[in-house]
């Protein structure tokens, strides 16, 4: 039952989660705001390089959630190993994988940005923002190492606290390179790349000290993870690692066809899938805290007590997103002005934002208990419907609707919507069915 005491602590961990998360995408959304003044072909450019960016980065993304879960569940057992000895894996593994992945894209970036984008103009601006953006890849794996300590320990103030000075840094240098300002080169969409890798390494820095000091003793950068524990931490970040990267080409299939209708429409959809994000925010803190409730108390014995924090997180899912889908159904053009600033590309996203803000309430679910799953180790059914539901289901009905029926936004987000609440329905019933406590690592 979902009690006043149960929201509280649940808010506990998910608030802060969720300041963290919307600082975390504003940093996207910043770049798409103060490129947006350039013009249609900026706008579509770090769209584009964004999601191609996230393409990469999903095969690191796996490590905060599998992380988590080993953190959580270990204080749940009351484990005697150092507290940082899963961190610990976790930086090693962001490193390992993160530096030769940034080297192999950083050099075949001009031939995979003219596979995803037919518009010149879009591609000289797209080729150097990506090539700045990959620099980072092994920054951000370690971050997805961080991220999930932080959430399996509980302190996930730590955590929001730190994106803030990422994010108040990321719009600095974005102000300055971009215009050139304050005496540096005017860059255009190259400062935003330039602006979002420093915000990282700052955070990067900042991780480093804090948990070197609040965790003085604990094995941090001290003790050597073993490999079964490397082991553990890449069997539980797989599959989310493997849906990532497919959700996210997928949506790189998507804006492709997308393209294909037309620059103003491809800027349309690159806001509205962002601003799906920004909606879905409460959604995805909601399921970091779900874990690491879940978690812990599954190391406690309790598998019950654990699923009821599971539902009760989905609860709070589908009242609060409901309630922030309200401002794009009723104040759509209010919203859409902040991003683009054409009239005509304007009143064709109209509809697309309030269909997206009509079905935000049921879409959490998604984010809840697919994030929860992944760091109690029975990811790979979610893995297998979300790559189903996207890829043989979603794609090709966009591309009949869109590309080959030549119907408009309004019909491929009825697509959305569909494909949307066929993946909340199974997935729901993947929670549902509790195989997941069965899972030992």
């Amino acid at each position: 039952m979902l009690t006043r005491d149960r929201i509280k602590t649940i808010s506990k961990l998910a608030f802060p989660l969720s300041i963290a998360i919307s600082a975390n995408l504003m940093m996207d959304l910043i770049d798409i705001a103060m490129v947006g003044t350039l013009g249609h072909q900026s706008i579509a450019a770090v769209g584009l390089a964004a999601f191609s960016n996230t393409l990469v980065l999903a095969l690191v993304g796996g490590i905060a959630a599998a992380v988590q879960g080993i953190v959580a569940r270990r204080r749940g057992e009351g484990s005697k190993e150092p507290l940082c000895l899963t961190l610990n894996g976790g930086l090693l593994l962001g490193l390992g994988v993160g530096l030769p992945l940034a080297i192999l894209c950083y050099r075949f970036t001009p031939f995979f940005f003219s596979l995803i984008s037919s518009d010149p103009e879009v591609s000289v601006i797209g080729v150097p923002y990506l090539r700045t953006r990959y620099l980072a890849v092994p920054v951000v794996g370690m971050l997805m190492a961080f991220k999930g300590f932080w959430a399996g320990v509980e302190r996930t103030k730590i955590y929001m606290l730190i994106i803030l000075v990422m994010n108040v840094t990321n719009i600095s240098v974005n102000y300055a390179l971009i215009f050139g300002h304050f005496g540096a080169p005017k860059m255009g969409a190259q400062g935003a790349a330039v602006g979002t890798v420093t915000a990282l390494c700052v955070g990067l820095i900042i991780n480093l000290v804090v948990v070197a000091l609040r965790f003085r003793g604990q094995g941090f950068l001290s003790v050597k993870p073993a490999l079964s524990l490397l082991g553990r931490i890449m069997k539980l970040g797989m599959p989310a690692n493997v849906q990532e990267f497919f959700f996210s080409f997928g949506y790189i299939v998507f804006f492709w066809m997308i393209g294909r209708l037309g620059t103003a429409e491809l800027a349309v959809m690159n806001v509205q899938v962002r601003m799906s994000m920004l909606l879905l925010i409460v959604a995805a803190s909601l399921g970091q805290a779900s874990a690491t409730l879940v978690s812990r108390t599954v190391g406690e014995g309790n598998v019950e007590g654990a699923a009821q924090w599971g539902w009760d997180a989905g609860k709070l899912g589908v009242i609060i997103n409901v309630i922030l889908g309200l401002p794009l159904i009723f104040f759509p053009r209010q919203v859409l002005s902040i991003f683009l600033h054409d009239p005509r590309t304007i009143e064709i996203a109209v509809v697309p934002f309030q269909l997206l803000g009509g079905t935000a309430g049921f879409g959490s679910l998604i984010w809840i208990f697919a994030y929860t799953l992944y760091s109690l180790g029975d990811g790979n059914r979610v893995m297998l419907v979300s790559f189903i539901t996207q890829w043989l289901l979603f794609l090709p009905a966009v591309w009949v609707v869109g590309p080959h029926l030549h119907y408009g936004l309004v019909q491929i987000s009825l697509v959305q919507v569909v494909y949307g609440l066929i993946s909340t329905i199974l997935i729901t019933m993947i929670w549902a069915s509790g195989r997941w406590k069965t899972v030992r690592f």
